[in-house]
């Protein structure tokens, strides 16, 4: 039997850039020109970028801004890049700095997310 984090092969190879931290919160990804939004949920995220899940993730463009309500109920926005997939999670990369949406300015599909 091999140890934890050694297959057959040999050590695991760790691709993360930063440490992740494990959570659970409601997001929208938002793209089409803001036309289009899906629900999802953040299962992780880094410094680097995030993994979520949902349904029809399939149907989301390599780009999109990702708004993700935080305990508060404030909403914050990303650019991100979609970098890997599964059936029903992804894994994206942050593609700017987070900012912080006023509450006037949310997209009107994530409002749902107050």
């Amino acid at each position: 039997m091999n140890p934890p984090g050694e297959t057959s092969a040999g050590p695991a190879v760790e691709k993360r850039h930063a440490p992740r931290a494990r959570c659970l919160r409601a997001a929208h990804c938002v793209f089409n020109s803001g036309c289009s939004d899906l629900s999802v949920l953040v299962r992780n995220v880094s410094a680097t970028g995030a993994k979520l899940t949902g349904d029809e993730l399939f149907c989301l463009p390599e780009e999109f801004e990702l708004q993700i309500a935080n305990a508060a109920g404030a909403v914050t926005a990303r650019r991100v890049r979609r970098v890997w997939s599964r059936p029903d999670s992804i894994g994206v990369e942050f593609l700017e700095p987070e900012r912080e949406l006023p509450s006037g300015a949310v997209e009107p599909a994530a409002a749902a997310l107050r």
